[in-house]
């Protein structure tokens, strides 16, 4: 049960209190500290704070009171049933799941969460967009720019060809010319767990080329050591360390 062990303090700043009282005082301890009004009045009060605490989904309250039941002593859940519940977070990209480079004693190694790159993933539909683009002025121009003339109608006609035809008809065409060049794409980051530095790994087959479907393995830039990045897990894990330092002659 030592994967239980979550680390509250690495959480957002509100999350631990909040949690402790949340859960520890109102489920665990046995001895309620507190109203059902009072309860409700203080998820109110940390919405209102920002907390995400109060608004965290059932599987993510549930992650954190196994958790917490765990470091108190009264695990609610199996190991199994814990891990297969965070793989579930993970792969949502569930910020509750997430903690930086740490050692793990149990299957000694040296690991760090990684999180889908959505912003180089929604890149990918770049070239097929401008292809896309390309071919819409090509159209216009063979039809006398007919589709100018469409955009070009008074408002509030000419905004709802562009936000409800052009703009829709590019992002399906874009979208489908990417699904056929690129096939379950998946690009991961995370920080190296022995140096830091940001790394990424690339999922994916592209039009015949099948590429890295389950783990990755990758050269850390910043300092050489060798990770392995796991799709499924969402954790990137160091092999080896850093070669050693050349020596001068």
């Amino acid at each position: 049960m030592g994967a239980h062990a979550l680390d509250l303090e690495t959480s957002t700043s509100s999350i631990a209190p909040s949690l402790h009282i949340l859960t520890q005082a109102f489920y665990y301890d046995g001895s309620p500290t507190m109203s059902n009004e009072e309860f409700e009045l203080l998820k109110e009060e940390l919405t209102w704070e920002g907390s995400k605490v109060a608004v965290l989904s059932p599987d993510e309250l549930r992650f954190l009171e196994a958790s917490l039941a765990f470091q108190v002593g009264k695990p609610v859940m199996s190991d199994a049933a814990y891990d297969a519940l965070k793989v579930t977070l993970r792969s949502a990209d569930s910020f509750v799941t997430q903690q930086g480079p740490r050692c793990s004693l149990r299957s000694k190694r040296v690991f760090a969460n990684a999180r889908p790159d959505y912003l180089k993933m929604t890149a990918l539909n770049l070239p097929a967009a401008l292809v896309t683009l390309g071919a819409l002025f090509a159209a216009d121009d063979l039809t006398g720019f007919e589709i100018t003339k469409l955009v070009e109608l008074p408002e509030p006609w000419g905004i709802l060809v562009v936000w409800g035809f052009v703009l829709p008809l590019v992002y399906v065409i874009a979208s489908a010319i990417t699904n056929v060049v690129v096939r379950d794409p998946l690009i991961l980051s995370a920080p190296c767990p022995n140096c830091g530095a940001g790394t990424q790994s690339f999922f994916g087959d592209i039009l015949t080329v099948a590429g890295n479907r389950s783990d990755a393995e990758v050269t850390c830039g910043g300092c050489g050591a060798k990770l392995q990045f796991d799709r499924a897990a969402r954790e990137v894990t160091m092999l080896e360390g850093p070669p050693p330092p050349k020596v001068a002659a």
